[in-house]
């Protein structure tokens, strides 16, 4: 039987295979206009291109337009715009968006070094959509590219020169319609992590300055002190510098695998501040170890020590769930028996911006991390009382920690299905899907 090659890879010999710019019926670059007006109108420009083929139009471009170009650049249902040029060195070109029936029923238009294609009715719009995707996905449009000025841009020709592979009609419409759906489903979860991120904020905002207390009911105004230097503080709370509840010292290995191997691989965790970015509330894995010369003239902090960012990403927050080694970029901060590690950590964390502030820029944007002892922390007498706020704001940790895990798999699952399903490796059954 007949082997099938497309941009795709090898594809199921049961499938044809199409050309892109055979099916082409628009294929025009956008415009930038001039300033805006009042006659105004919505752009979409490359930054609201994501890698994940989304577009996100939370910070369109407003442009003004003459009426001609108007008409001729606006924007409809089932058309596909690719990112013609830009890109960077870890982000190639030829990311794609899929204008949706809300997109299409708007008043937007497209700018400069953005293509727009529209298609005959041979093809599926969803369906050639995620086949560009997936080529973009695959590294086939890095490939692609050329620079000139420092701008990347997509060899426009070589692209609609593109073998696809080309299924049934109606198999083309069950696979995007899965797809579509798998995507739906992905954006409602991001939704409802931005929403438990608020809810997080704002729990954090209230609990940890003593406002709300947590059976949530809010403070009333004769349960607070006037501090001199902090201003209300809730009856029964304390008001100290970070050096006098805690232990701070900075990790002492500054060491990289590539040029000094020999501290490394051995059965001592070594985290980086690539671990602490973006961890949740306690860090758990390591890329790294150390043996026993890179622990001599390492540091090894305990349990419960919370660990804070002190260079690029200033101010990120996890505590360890076991003994860990980390570089001088790195601070430990041990707290005193009578602070919650856990409170105490997400006290911290409402202080990143603040942190950032201080920071100095060089090579490298850091502070000194001298610049935390005397930093202001307020917490309840109680540690029964810090325990429960901390629980308090841990139980919407776990749930968004249950909401990204969920994220990873939905995201896993589509690229799978679109290798799949879009190469023909793994069919859909459509008479079942239609009675669906």
């Amino acid at each position: 039987m007949e082997r099938k090659f497309t941009r795709l890879g090898e594809i199921n010999s049961e499938f044809d295979v199409f050309k892109l710019k055979s099916i082409l019926i628009k294929n025009d670059a956008g415009e930038w206009g001039d300033e805006p007006n009042k006659n105004s109108i919505s752009v979409i420009r490359s930054t609201n291109f994501t890698n994940q083929g989304l577009l996100n139009l939370s910070d369109v471009a407003y442009r003004s337009l003459s009426p001609k170009k108007l008409e001729e650049k606006k924007l409809y249902e089932g058309e596909i715009l690719i990112e013609r040029s830009g890109g960077s060195d870890t982000q190639p070109v030829g990311r794609v968006g899929f204008i949706n029936d809300e997109i299409g029923n708007a008043e937007f238009v497209f700018a400069n070094f953005i293509q727009r294609i529209a298609i005959n009715d041979t093809i599926e719009p969803k369906f050639l959509y995620y086949c560009l995707q997936q080529m973009y996905e695959m590294g086939v449009t890095a490939s692609m590219q050329y620079q000139t000025t420092g701008i990347r841009n997509l060899d426009w020709k070589l692209y609609t020169k593109s073998i696809l592979p080309k299924p049934d009609k109606t198999e083309q419409q069950a696979i995007a319609l899965i797809l579509s759906k798998l995507d739906k489903a992905i954006s409602a979860t991001k939704d409802s992590i931005a929403t438990a991120e608020r809810v997080k904020k704002s729990l954090m905002q209230n609990l940890l300055t003593g406002k709300l207390k947590t059976d949530g009911s809010w403070r009333t105004e004769n349960e607070f002190y006037q501090d001199e230097k902090f201003g209300n503080v809730p009856k029964g709370w304390l008001f100290k510098e970070l050096k006098q509840i805690s232990k701070i010292q900075r990790g002492r290995f500054s060491h990289r695998p590539r040029n000094e191997p020999r501290f490394y691989n051995g059965k001592f965790p070594f985290i980086q501040t690539s671990d602490i970015v973006n961890a949740n509330l306690y860090v758990e894995s390591h890329n790294q170890t150390l043996n026993e010369a890179g622990l001599a003239i390492s540091k090894e902090f305990p349990i419960g020590t919370i660990a804070i960012t002190i260079a690029a990403n200033i101010g990120d927050v996890a505590i360890l769930k076991y003994a860990m080694c980390f570089p001088d970029s790195l601070v430990g901060i041990i707290p005193d028996e009578n602070i919650h590690p856990e409170y105490l950590a997400f006290f911290l964390m409402t202080k990143k911006q603040l942190l950032n502030q201080l920071a100095t820029e060089s090579a490298q944007k850091n502070i000194n991390y001298g610049a935390l002892r005397p930093l202001k922390i307020i917490f309840p007498e109680s540690k029964n009382e810090q325990e429960a706020i901390a629980e308090k704001i841990f139980s919407i940790e776990k749930i968004l920690q249950t909401k990204q895990t969920k994220i990873k798999k939905l995201e896993c699952l589509k690229k799978a299905l679109m290798q799949n399903l879009l190469a023909g490796k793994v069919r859909v059954k459509i008479p079942k899907l239609q009675e669906q």
